[in-house]
């Protein structure tokens, strides 16, 4: 075993400035979605893109995403009539360039209302944040039904 530094600890200490930005890029990204930008939102992510869920029956779905089905999962979820989002978001840095932000969510569609918890796991590339793996409970029978990467 070598006595040099792991490239990863668990000791990272989180500077005020990792979190603003990780935090202005959620803002920018939600307006994207308020706008219902999708080619914008895909432009932010690193595909294959993860996406986690779960079914009615409580199993596990996962799929990797291409662009092209980022883009035709989005444009239904950010269509017409446009959500307005709440979001509050927790980061979790792992080190300066990998975090896990949980979300809590609420989305109002003209008198609807839904709350929502989710997880993203972002990694830096080119020094700028994109997300890479989506994970959120209880879109799996749609998954199944709709989206195939």
């Amino acid at each position: 075993m070598s006595d040099q530094s792991p490239i990863t600890s668990a000791a990272y200490t989180t500077e005020d400035e990792d979190v603003t930005r990780l935090l202005d890029w959620f803002t920018a990204y939600d307006a994207l979605a308020e706008r219902g930008d999708v080619e914008r939102m895909a432009d932010v992510a690193l595909f294959p893109l993860t996406v986690t869920t779960n079914d009615s029956a409580g199993e596990c779905v996962t799929q990797q995403w291409d662009r092209a089905t980022f883009i035709q999962a989005m444009g239904a979820a950010v269509g017409e009539p446009r959500p307005r989002l709440d979001n509050h978001r927790r980061p979790v840095f792992l080190n300066a360039d990998l975090a896990v932000v949980v979300t809590d969510s609420t989305v109002t569609t003209g008198e609807q209302v839904q709350h929502m918890r989710y997880v993203d796991v972002m990694a830096k590339t080119g020094g700028e944040w994109r997300f890479t793996s989506m994970i959120q409970a209880g879109w799996g029978d749609m998954l199944r039904g709709a989206f195939s990467a």
